[in-house]
């Protein structure tokens, strides 16, 4: 291996890009002092970080465990495994009668399996419309076109977010 090759492997993003590295440190701390109110933006605690940064993010793992496509998955199936147990276990499921499916990709197959859940086909659910915050999978549709699957599944019935501002003076007059 090239000593250049080596030096872009195993240097640090400080070292390789710190201009980049400026910009997460204060994406970092933005994430720190705000509140976010959506829930794929929940605060990531480090050992999930760590997991994230670590050598199983280069890996591609397709099927299920031990029927893989693709070799080199003997610890990703191990790990798997582990994840499964661990589910069952927290919601105190018999592993003899239960299984479980750890592999979400994307949360809008997760919406829409929580959706399918708990409402019948055609069935009612309410979500924040798109324009006021909300996510396509709450069901988000035009007055022309239902846009995504769960409006034409079910039956949509966006809400809206107040376009006031509550300010904390108006709190304190409110209280008075």
């Amino acid at each position: 291996m090239s000593s250049d090759l080596a030096k872009v492997l195993n240097s640090n993003v400080w070292d390789s890009d710190p201009e980049l590295f400026e910009l997460i440190k204060k994406e970092r701390k933005r994430q720190q002092t705000g509140l976010e109110m959506i829930a794929s933006e929940n605060f990531t605690t480090l050992s999930v970080l760590q997991c994230l940064s670590s050598c199983l993010h280069n890996k591609y793992s397709e099927g299920l465990p031990g029927q893989r496509y693709y070799g080199g998955n003997e610890y990703i199936d191990q790990i798997e495994i582990l994840a499964q147990k661990r589910a069952l276990a927290a919601y105190k499921c018999d592993p003899e009668k239960w299984g479980c499916n750890v592999q979400p990709y994307s949360g809008s197959p997760g919406n829409f399996a929580v959706y399918t859940g708990i409402v019948e086909p055609h069935g009612r659910i309410m979500g924040l419309d798109l324009p006021d915050g909300g996510h396509l999978t709450h069901g988000f549709f035009t007055p022309t076109k239902k846009i995504s699957a769960t409006s034409i599944f079910f039956e949509s019935m966006p809400y809206k977010v107040s376009t006031c501002l509550y300010t904390m003076s108006v709190k304190k007059k409110h209280a008075l």
